[in-house]
């Protein structure tokens, strides 16, 4: 059997030192992401509209474990959460129709965590806004949803 390198033992290998691994990678600063919304008893979020969590710096990558917690919801309701270029990057659309919550990792499903490398707020291409996209009904008046994340950058 052949033995093989994954990533960074690539790039030690190559230059027998840390340089070619970008800090999101190894040795990064390890950050929190705790973002609440309460769904206004007026004017809430409907269908096809989302709830903005905030924004990752350029070269953010969002780490495992990352979850929304949500209290109970509308029978059917559902959210995603992803950016402007993949609205469902982190997370498919999941119930949050019963107060609990859900794993945000859908980007490990290829082995790779998603790196911000496009930060143009506003624009289609845009990956570090957070998002969650509202489906199958309108959130609950007053209901609350919490992201908790971390996230790493070289900063």
């Amino acid at each position: 059997m052949a033995n093989g390198n994954a990533s960074l033992a690539v790039a030690r290998a190559a230059s027998n030192q840390q340089v070619l691994v970008k800090n999101n990678q190894f040795d990064g600063n390890v950050k929190v992401f705790v973002s609440t919304f309460t769904n206004p008893s007026t004017g809430g979020v409907a269908v096809g509209e989302y709830i903005s969590w905030g924004f990752l710096p350029f070269g953010a990558r969002l780490l495992p474990n990352a979850r929304i917690y949500f209290s109970a919801g509308a029978a059917s309701s559902t959210i995603n959460l992803g950016d402007p270029a993949s609205p469902a990057r982190y997370m498919a659309a999941t119930s949050v129709t019963s107060a609990g919550s859900a794993l945000a990792e859908a980007q490990l499903a290829n082995g790779a965590l998603v790196e911000v490398d496009v930060v143009a707020p506003g624009t289609a291409n845009d990956k570090s806004e957070l998002r969650s996209t509202v489906a199958g009904a309108a959130l609950q008046s007053g209901q609350v949803l919490t992201l908790i994340a971390q996230y790493v950058s070289g900063n």
